[in-house]
């Protein structure tokens, strides 16, 4: 099946999610090379099966549990209900709760980027520079807040300009119509879904050719948004 950039913008706009399309199609036309180069050579062998198993299974389960964890944060922040925390905050003027979120939001996201840097997976890097666009795209509304990012992508957060924020600007960084949470939330959610597919592929373990997981995990590649 061949994705083109057309394919791949009707989905984005179903969505309503923006799509780094150029890179995605990068990272695929990069996925049989690594297919051939890394799962064959140890497909060869039992004992180096079971020793890329384990490792993946545990690097799988630890982006799960940070990429679930960025997911819940964000969904907590973008809520725009009755009961939400900016709407706490606007009724008693503390944005202690706030702030808390925040500093969870972005721990588990550092943790979420370390994973998904360290993998070769074709998803995995796309995840990975979807987020990152996510804060070059409000870069400026995060750092009237405190929140910079260093070189390498990682979230420095200077608390007490965090903790001394307007809630008009932390709305504008945070808040459901600012975009950056939501996206962060559906983003993360689909890693740790992914996360969690290929730890049970793995979990089922390889045949003799050491292809069974790949071959279920490029299955559903194409199917980002599905």
């Amino acid at each position: 099946m061949r994705i083109t950039n057309q394919m791949l913008a009707r989905t984005s706009a179903k969505s309503g999610v923006p799509l780094q399309q150029n890179s995605l199609l990068d990272i695929m036309n990069k996925r049989s090379s690594f297919s051939n180069n890394t799962m064959s050579p140890l497909g060869n062998t039992g004992k180096a099966n079971q020793y890329l198993q384990k490792i993946n299974e545990k690097s799988k389960k630890e982006l799960k549990s940070s990429a679930e964890s960025l997911s819940g944060y964000a969904k907590k922040l973008s809520d725009d209900g009755a009961d939400s925390l900016f709407a706490k905050a606007e009724e008693t003027g503390d944005t202690s709760e706030l702030v808390e979120n925040i500093i969870g939001m972005t721990e588990a996201y550092n943790k979420t980027m370390k994973h998904l840097s360290g993998s070769d997976g074709t998803l995995d890097r796309f995840y990975l520079q979807e987020l990152e666009s996510y804060l070059t795209e409000h870069a400026d509304a995060l750092k009237a807040v405190g929140i910079t990012t260093d070189r390498s992508g990682k979230i420095s957060v200077q608390k007490d300009t965090l903790k001394s924020a307007g809630l008009d600007a932390l709305k504008a960084a945070f808040g459901r119509e600012a975009g950056f949470t939501e996206k962060a939330a559906y983003v993360s959610g689909r890693a740790a879904q992914n996360a969690s597919a290929a730890t049970a592929s793995l979990l089922g373990g390889y045949d003799s050719s050491g292809k069974d997981f790949w071959n279920s995990f490029t299955k559903n590649m194409y199917n980002f948004w599905g």
